[in-house]
């Protein structure tokens, strides 16, 4: 346990947290992500986020309660301590593949992504290569170095969205959103909300708990990421549908690119998805940095080591090697979307319930024997 603590992550205040976690959470939109919610949704994707929210924040408030079992401890100690050292082993190496199938679906994803965008010409391992020396870097820095540069540029990024949503005002056709429920409650607040709900900041904000200021902050720094992070993903959904409709929205691959080549402000003024290509290369770098420092702590930390900056690079490797697995986008979509985004509800949901539930009989045991 001495040797967990030497582990030296920075700290930063409450609102650096929240603009991290926040920016962290908006990388989906830039991606096909919202394609799928929209073909999944249909013109009532805009409500899928609301149904995540409420599940995103009951996993909060359940992992909140989880850490403050032990307050000085973040979830990989408390996994072990309350599972022991097999099973508490075993569910810390899930978080951290977690942490890892993260990253290299991000930088596929990216990497396809941009060549789509701006690069055609490019071979996907240079772009790859690119994303992955900016993520080893900020993770090399530390959370620290990481959420300082998210605070100076958060006006870039959270500003081009805001943009983009006033620049596409006189395209937006509001009888796109009909029939308001879209195809159903059950694909709007059924699959499409948890799906929504599978996000990594739950679990990656326990793993940096003493980063952002402790166990009691934990809940108030969560609620106001995701309510930031699920409100762009809702707004966006509603502006894309209104902006392309459904059937030319949900075949798009890259549907917030598509929206901002849209935007016309006259003859001098087009082409205005370069600014956002730069805006999600921002946050598609700033998504791997974070994902790759939180694997290489919580592995750091799981086998008691004194400093998580060794494992970086093999890390990164590995990360790398599965990144160019996938045979296409179409394939790095659907491990996305059938398997990340069903894997994410083990660490963010399974995992506290079962940590409350061992204590509960930890308790329980201890009173009987008294």
């Amino acid at each position: 346990m001495v040797t967990i603590r030497m582990i030296r992550e920075g700290k930063f205040g409450p609102a650096e947290a929240v603009i991290l976690l926040a920016a962290s959470n908006v990388a989906r939109v830039f991606l096909p992500y919202p394609g799928l919610l929209i073909e999944m949704a249909g013109p009532a994707a805009w409500m899928t986020p609301i149904g995540g929210f409420v599940l995103a924040l009951i996993g909060i408030y359940v992992m909140s309660l989880v850490l403050k079992k032990n307050p000085d401890n973040t979830i990989i100690e408390t996994t072990e301590d309350a599972f022991g050292p097999v099973l508490g082993i075993t569910f810390n190496l899930i978080t951290t593949i977690f942490l890892m199938s993260v990253c290299f679906l991000f930088i596929r994803e990216f990497s396809e992504a941009l060549i789509i965008s701006a690069l055609p010409q490019t071979p996907i391992s240079v772009i790859a290569i690119g994303f992955l020396a900016i993520g080893l870097l900020g993770a090399y820095l530390g959370v620290e170095a990481i959420a300082r540069s998210t605070r100076l540029n958060f006006i870039f990024i959270f500003g081009g969205i805001l943009f983009l949503l006033v620049a596409l005002v006189p395209q937006f056709d509001f009888d796109n959103l009909f029939p308001i429920l879209g195809n159903g409650l059950g694909p709007v607040f059924g699959h499409g909300s948890i799906s929504t709900a599978a996000v990594t900041e739950t679990i990656l904000a326990a793993v940096l708990i003493h980063s952002i200021g402790g166990a009691d902050k934990y809940m108030r720094i969560n609620f106001f990421a995701a309510l930031i992070a699920f409100t762009v993903l809702s707004v966006l959904l509603a502006v894309t549908v209104m902006t392309l409709g459904k059937e030319l929205a949900s075949e798009t691959t890259l549907p917030f690119y598509r929206v901002s080549r849209v935007i016309f402000l006259g003859r001098f003024f087009q082409r205005i998805e370069a600014i956002f290509i730069i805006i999600w290369s921002m946050v598609g770098a700033l998504k791997i940095a974070l994902t790759l420092y939180g694997a290489s702590v919580s592995l750091a930390r799981t086998l008691k080591l004194p400093d998580y900056r060794p494992l970086i690079w093999p890390l990164g490797a590995i990360i790398l090697i599965f990144s160019f697995l996938p045979s296409d986008l179409p394939s790095t979509i659907r491990i996305d979307n059938n398997f990340l985004r069903v894997f994410a509800h083990l660490p963010n949901f399974l995992l506290p319930l079962l940590l409350l539930a061992a204590y509960w009989l930890k308790r329980r045991l201890h009173r009987a024997e008294n």
